[in-house]
């Protein structure tokens, strides 16, 4: 019998063997499928926060165009007022030229008048530049606008040009 005790003996050693191996394996496999099911709760994590970076790049990235086609737009209205401002003084100094053309024209037909007629009525400038003279037509009671002035009666001022 000391041979079938021996035996079981190592039977049952041999069974303790392989449960415990089977159960280092099984506890192996657990810890292995527990960090596999970390990992990828981490990577889907690492998804998700580079998902929304992404999300966020874009937006800054629309906030940056929206931000260039503000100041493009910025500076075309700075260039149409910069060319609106331009054209204005052109135009003042167009006006300025044509006023001073105009005053030139009426100094230059006063003193065609003075010429002709030294007698006639004298103006001074700043009355003529101000837009201040005394009426010089006839009054209701003067002779000539009665038809009863004779030829002698006309003054130069009335005489057509020619």
């Amino acid at each position: 019998m000391d041979t079938w005790i021996w035996i079981v003996l190592a039977v049952v050693v041999l069974a303790i063997i392989v449960i415990a191996v089977l159960a280092t394996s099984r506890k192996k496999k657990e810890r292995e499928e527990r960090v596999r099911r970390e990992n990828r709760a981490h990577a889907a994590d690492l998804r998700a926060r580079s998902e929304e970076e992404d999300i966020a790049a874009r937006e800054r990235r629309a906030d940056a165009t929206a931000a260039r086609a503000e100041a493009e737009q910025a500076r075309a209205e700075a260039e149409k007022a910069r060319v609106q401002a331009d054209r204005l003084e052109h135009d003042s100094v167009k006006q300025s030229e044509d006023a001073e053309r105009v005053r030139h024209e009426a100094d230059t037909h006063r003193q065609d008048a003075a010429a002709l007629d030294p007698d006639g009525d004298d103006f001074s400038s700043d009355d003529v530049q101000r837009g201040r003279h005394e009426d010089t037509s006839p009054g209701p009671d003067d002779d000539s606008r009665r038809g009863l002035a004779s030829d002698d009666d006309v003054r130069p001022e009335d005489r057509p040009r020619t």
